[in-house]
Formats: C-alpha cells, sequence, structure tokens
C-alpha cells in the first residue's frame, strides 16, 4: 500500500525503498524454501536460528548506531521476518502474525458443530488447540509489548528487535530439538521417545 501511495505521489525514493522491502521480504521466504529443498529432512530450523537472531540484532543495532538510516534494518527485518513466516507456514502450519485464519477456522468449527445442517460435527482437538493458541498467543504477545512500553519506553526506539531475534532463534532451536542432538532426550548416549506424558524415556 505504501509503494503504491508513493508510486502515485511520484516520491521516487520512498518507491524504492518500499519495493526494496517487498524483494528483501520475497528473498527470505526464497531461501528458506531452496534450503527446504535442498536440506529436506535436516535441521532447516536450526540452520535459520543463527541467521534471523543475528538479522535482527543486526538490524537493531544499525537503528540504534544510526538513527536516519533506515534502508539496512528495514532489509534486514523483513529478509528475517520472510523466515519466520515462512517457518511459521511450513513447520507449524499456520502464520502467527495474522488472526484471521485463527478466527475463521474457529467459527467454522463452531458453526458445524451446532449446525443440524453440517451434522453436528465434533470440533477437531488439534484444529481448535491450533487456532485458539495463534489468537491467545496474539493477544498476550500484544498484552506484553503494552506493559513492556510502559515500563520500558526506550524499547520502542532500540533493543526491541534484538529480544525478538533472541526468541525467534531459541524457537527455531526447540523446534528441531531431536534434529540437533536433544542431549537432554537421551539416555547412554542415544536418543529416547517419550511418552505420551512428556516425563520418562521409553
Amino acid at each position: 500500500m505504501k509503494l503504491a501511495d508513493a508510486l502515485v505521489n511520484r516520491q521516487v525514493r520512498d518507491g524504492i525503498f518500499f519495493a526494496s522491502i517487498i524483494f528483501a521480504y520475497m528473498f527470505g521466504v526464497g531461501i528458506f524454501r531452496r534450503a527446504e529443498l535442498s536440506f529436506q529432512d535436516k535441521s532447516l530450523n536450526g540452520l535459520f536460528a543463527p541467521i534471523v537472531a543475528g538479522g535482527l540484532i543486526l538490524g537493531d543495532y544499525v537503528q540504534w548506531a544510526k538513527p536516519g538510516c533506515r534502508l539496512i534494518p528495514g532489509l534486514l527485518f523483513s529478509f528475517c521476518w520472510g523466515i519466520i513466516n515462512q517457518v511459521g507456514s511450513e513447520v507449524t502450519g499456520t502464520l502467527m502474525f495474522v488472526l484471521t485464519g485463527g478466527m475463521t477456522r474457529l467459527s467454522n468449527m463452531i458453526v458445524d458443530r451446532i449446525s443440524r445442517t453440517a451434522g453436528r460435527k465434533k470440533i477437531p482437538k488439534d484444529g481448535f488447540r491450533m487456532g485458539a493458541g495463534v489468537i491467545s498467543g496474539f493477544i498476550l504477545g500484544a498484552a506484553w509489548c503494552s506493559f513492556l512500553g510502559n515500563v520500558a519506553p526506550q524499547l520502542a526506539t532500540h533493543g526491541a528487535f534484538s529480544i525478538m531475534g533472541g526468541i525467534y532463534g531459541l524457537l527455531f532451536l526447540w523446534l528441531d530439538r531431536t534434529k540437533l542432538g536433544a542431549w537432554w532426550n537421551q539416555e547412554d548416549g542415544k536418543l529416547c521417545d517419550i511418552d505420551a506424558e512428556e516425563v520418562d524415556c521409553k
């Protein structure tokens, strides 16, 4: 939208900036997709954990060190977000930055449950958990952001993307914990299957 607005108003520099941001995002998506095709079942998220964490931290640093520079941080943030959204789509099956998909799924499940015409289908637990989890996580994230904005307003100018980079890096490693060796899931040097209660090795 901002790119279109810049083009209509003949703001060439802004147009180039917003076009660059879009291409950086697409490049991030493309890099993940290429790695997915090449490495397949290997530790994709573990591979991208340092890239995403490093990109967000570096962008945050440049933003702090050179407040007038918006291109480099914008490109880094957009590139990293392309990877993050691709991980969300390919690995977890949902995009974490939009609620409409989760809300649509939950609404359809509820209507199908109470509708005679739909056959009063049972609500699938996994689908319900996914939709409710995305919505709850989004609301909790917004509340946490609001809280931090009140107690540490300086994060709005620098630090927020570094924190996000660290969190996403750790989440990516957690997603690939078994492929990365999962030393905490080993017994006598071998990986073990965790039981249904996720307590004991079996």
